[in-house]
């Protein structure tokens, strides 16, 4: 599991990003970071949402407040999408039954 985390020491350094900003957003809920042998760690998979902050943050200097909302609304699109695919899945599928009858 050690190769799967990323010391959130070198991510800060990398980034030029204060370890207080990434604990905010974890406080916020938006990533998950593991603490090992006094360190924090990111695990691998939570490396691209902290990117996307990151760039929320400086590119379009959005708050923290601002970086949880577009999280939240992206998240519901994603959701959204993911339905809207379902339901095209099973649409197509009718219409192929429709077609042999």
């Amino acid at each position: 599991m050690g190769t799967n985390l990323i010391p959130v020491e070198d991510i800060c350094a990398y980034h030029h990003v204060e370890i207080n900003f990434i604990q905010s957003l974890e406080d916020f809920g938006l990533i998950h970071t593991t603490v090992k042998k006094q360190s924090l760690f990111l695990p691998v998979d939570e490396l691209t949402k902290l990117e996307q902050y990151l760039r929320l943050a400086n590119d379009l200097e959005i708050n923290l407040e601002g970086i949880h909302a577009v999280s939240h609304l992206l998240n519901q699109l994603q959701n959204m999408q993911e339905e809207i695919t379902a339901l095209q899945n099973e649409l197509n599928y009718y219409k192929q039954l429709n077609q042999h009858h």
